[in-house]
């Protein structure tokens, strides 16, 4: 993985997803984020080359990408791993998690994602925006929607890591079906985050720059863009898996993979929940089955 720098003292490791790690004096760092829990050994590895030995991880949300390393940084370096108070109690067990990830089967899920299940050392409260971390004062932006208790973090730098808030470069252009568990908030954090003033952004997926602004919009450009899809494909009423179906054959996401048929259904009825709220669709009940229509 390489190291590349940032701003000052804030630097990214180039994994799968960006890692952002603030450096302090002393070999000492900080996390934001650990990454897939496959690139332990990796990650491990890259810290040591640079001669850093992270003091903890600052999570942004309890996903296996973003999670998947903290139990094995704890183990290896005595990290202190810090999560979102709510992102901490959907992963401090199977059943708190199922009850928002309802997608996956039981045991299905916790193959998937029982190495990230745990106590934290810190938790981030509600509405908390600045938070002294491993002795790092770090700024929190709320950012819900994603996960339902996401943040973004704001280093002493000015730097900003917008995790799985926003999306950007190839990832951004060729999206076809974003995760998001709350699609209006995910929208109402965007705007949030258009407001916000830093130096310049890391979005893990997989983006550096400066343009806050066009960032933001390139995502709510992208989602009105999907959600147009949909009510297109509703014209007339359709269930939600002929739904699934016909979108699966416009974007080109067919699969015979349970973990990401469960994914992709699941995403595509958040959409459909926020066009009917939004009044563009509406739902029709027959023989006790939902169908929507777009209006």
């Amino acid at each position: 993985m390489e190291l590349i720098q940032a701003k000052g003292d804030t630097w990214y490791l180039a994994a799968a997803e960006l890692i952002p790690i603030y450096r302090l004096e002393g070999g000492r760092c900080i996390l934001l984020d650990s990454g897939h829990g496959f690139e332990g050994a990796d990650l491990a590895a890259s810290l040591d080359r640079a001669g850093l030995r992270p003091l903890g991880v600052f999570c942004s949300h309890a996903h296996r990408d973003h999670a998947g390393n903290n139990a094995f940084l704890r183990e290896r370096y005595g990290a202190w791993i810090c999560l979102p108070f709510g992102e901490a109690a959907l992963s401090a067990n199977l059943p708190m998690y199922k009850s928002v990830y309802t997608s996956y089967s039981p045991r299905k899920l916790n193959a998937s994602i029982g190495h990230i299940l745990g106590p934290v050392d810190q938790t981030v409260a509600f509405g908390e925006e600045h938070v002294t971390f491993c002795g790092v004062p770090l700024q929190v932006v709320h950012t819900p929607g994603h996960t339902p208790d996401h943040i973004c973090t704001i280093t002493p730098d000015g730097v900003l890591y917008t995790a799985d808030a926003l999306m950007d470069g190839e990832e951004l252009a060729k999206a076809r079906l974003p995760y998001h568990a709350f699609h209006e908030e995910a929208r109402r954090s965007m705007e949030k985050l258009r407001r916000v003033s830093c130096a310049c952004y890391v979005a893990a997926h997989r983006g550096v720059g400066t343009d806050l602004v066009s960032l933001v919009n390139g995502n709510l450009a992208m989602l009105d863009r999907l959600c147009g899809v949909l009510l297109e494909l509703a014209e007339e009423p359709v269930s939600l898996d002929q739904l699934c179906l016909a979108y699966y054959r416009r974007m080109r996401l067919m699969t015979s993979h349970v973990e990401k048929a469960a994914l992709y259904s699941g995403n595509i009825q958040v959409m459909t929940e926020y066009l009917v709220d939004m009044g563009q669709m509406n739902v029709l009940i027959r023989e006790g089955l939902r169908y929507f229509q777009r209006l």
